[in-house]
C-alpha cells in the first residue's frame, strides 16, 4: 500500500526547489510577504478575542489610575519626568472615558481583528493560487478569492463555537462562578455525588471528544479543503463536499498524514528557531556595540535612560534590531513555510490530484505520471 504522506516528502522538496528557484528578487519579496502575513491553520480564528482582552483592560484601568499615580510619585526619582507625564495623562485620558466608548473602542478593535483575519486567509488561498500556476501576483488573486476567504473565516467562527460550548459548559458545571463573574447566575450541577460525578465523567467525554474534532476539522478545512477550493473555484461547502467525496475510504491515509506532519512541523520548526536564535544572537551583540558607541557622546550608559535623547537612540536601536531579525530570518520562513505549503498539496494531490492546485510545471514527470494512476 502506498502512504501519499510519505511519498509527499520528496514531491515537496522537489515541488519547493522548482517554485522559488531559479532565484528571482521581485518573486521572492512578494513570497516572502506572503509568507509573513497568511494565516496558517485555523487557530487565528481564536485570536478575535483579544482586542475585547485588551479593551477590558483600558476599562479597568480606570480604577487604577490613583495606584498608578502613587507609584509615579514614589518613583519619580528614577523615571525621566518627560515620560511620567505621559505615563499621568494617558491615564487621565483613559479614566475620562465613558462605559460606551470603551464598547465602541471594543468593537471596533474586533471588526478590525476579523478583517484582519480575513485578509491573511486571503493571501493563504493567493499562495495556493501561485502554486497552481507559477505565477506570483497580490493584488488580483487577492480580491478574487477575499469572498472564499470570507466564508473560511465564518465557517471557522462557527466551528469554534460548536467546539467551544461543550467545553464551556463543563467550565460552568464544575465553577458557577465563571459565569458570575460577567453577570450571569447559574447554579451548576446538584444532586448526590455519584450523579454529579457521572454527570462531570460524560460532559468531560463529550466537551474533549468534540474539542478533538474540531481541531480535526479545522486543520482539514485550512490543509485541505482550502487548497480545493482554489482548484476548483468553489465556497468552503462545496470544497468540503468534494474533499470528503475523495477520502471516503482513505481515513488511513488522512491518519497517516496528521502523524507525518506533525513530525515534519517539528522537524523545520527546531531548524527555524536555530536560525532565528543565531540570527538573533548576531543582531543582539551588533545593537549592543552601536548602543555602546551611542552612549559615549550621550555621556554614559545611564544617559540612554535618564534621557530624551538616549531614550530615542534606544527605542531606535530596538525598533531596528527587530526589523533586522525579522527581514535576516526571512529566506528560512520562505522556505519552512513554501516546504510545509507544497508537503500538503502534494498530499493532497496523491490522495486526489483534481483537488490540489499544483501546477505540472512544479512536478517531475515521472511523479507526475505516478500521481494520476
Amino acid at each position: 500500500m502506498t502512504w501519499h504522506a510519505v511519498d509527499a516528502l520528496d514531491r515537496a522538496v522537489d515541488t519547493t526547489r522548482r517554485f522559488l528557484f531559479p532565484f528571482e528578487a521581485v518573486r521572492w519579496a512578494k513570497l516572502a510577504f506572503l509568507a509573513l502575513v497568511m494565516a496558517g491553520g485555523g487557530a487565528g480564528v481564536s485570536g478575535v478575542g483579544v482586542p475585547g482582552a485588551a479593551s477590558s483592560s483600558f476599562g479597568a484601568s480606570s480604577g487604577r489610575a490613583g495606584a498608578w499615580s502613587e507609584f509615579a510619585a514614589t518613583e519619580s526619582e528614577s523615571v525621566p519626568a518627560e515620560v511620567e507625564r505621559a505615563v499621568s495623562t494617558a491615564a487621565e485620558l483613559l479614566a475620562g472615558l465613558d462605559a460606551v466608548l470603551l464598547v465602541g473602542i471594543a468593537v471596533g478593535a474586533v471588526l478590525v481583528a476579523v478583517a484582519l483575519l480575513a485578509c491573511s486567509i486571503a493571501f493563504r488561498l493567493v499562495f495556493y493560487d501561485a502554486l497552481a500556476t507559477t505565477e506570483v501576483a497580490l493584488w488580483r488573486p487577492f480580491r478574487d478569492r477575499f469572498r472564499q476567504a470570507l466564508g473560511l473565516l465564518a465557517f471557522s467562527a462557527v466551528l469554534a463555537v460548536a467546539t467551544g460550548v461543550p467545553v464551556l459548559a463543563l467550565v460552568v458545571a464544575v465553577d458557577p462562578a465563571a459565569l458570575r463573574a460577567v453577570g450571569v447566575s447559574f447554579g451548576g450541577l446538584t444532586g448526590s455525588s455519584t450523579i454529579v460525578t457521572a454527570a462531570l465523567g460524560a460532559l468531560a467525554v463529550v466537551a474533549l471528544g468534540t474539542a478533538l474534532i474540531g481541531t480535526v476539522a479545522s486543520r482539514l478545512t485550512f490543509e485541505f479543503v482550502a487548497p480545493a477550493m482554489v482548484a476548483r473555484d468553489v465556497g468552503v461547502l462545496d470544497g468540503w463536499r468534494a474533499v470528503w467525496a475523495s477520502f471516503r475510504g482513505s481515513w488511513g491515509q488522512v491518519v497517516a498524514y496528521f502523524v507525518v506532519h506533525a513530525v515534519v512541523a517539528a522537524g523545520v520548526g527546531i531548524v527555524q528557531a536555530i536560525a532565528v536564535a543565531f540570527v538573533g544572537g548576531v543582531v543582539a551583540v551588533t545593537g549592543l556595540v552601536a548602543l555602546l558607541l551611542a552612549a559615549v557622546p550621550l555621556g554614559g550608559v545611564e544617559a540612554l535612560i535618564g534621557t530624551t535623547a538616549g531614550v530615542i537612540v534606544l527605542a531606535t536601536v530596538l525598533g531596528c534590531a527587530v526589523v533586522a531579525v525579522v527581514v535576516l530570518t526571512l529566506p528560512v520562513t520562505l522556505l519552512v513555510g513554501t516546504y510545509l505549503t507544497a508537503y500538503e498539496v502534494s498530499t493532497l494531490a496523491g490522495i486526489d490530484p483534481d483537488l490540489a492546485p499544483l501546477s505540472p510545471a512544479l512536478v517531475a514527470p515521472e511523479e507526475s505520471a505516478s500521481v494520476s494512476e
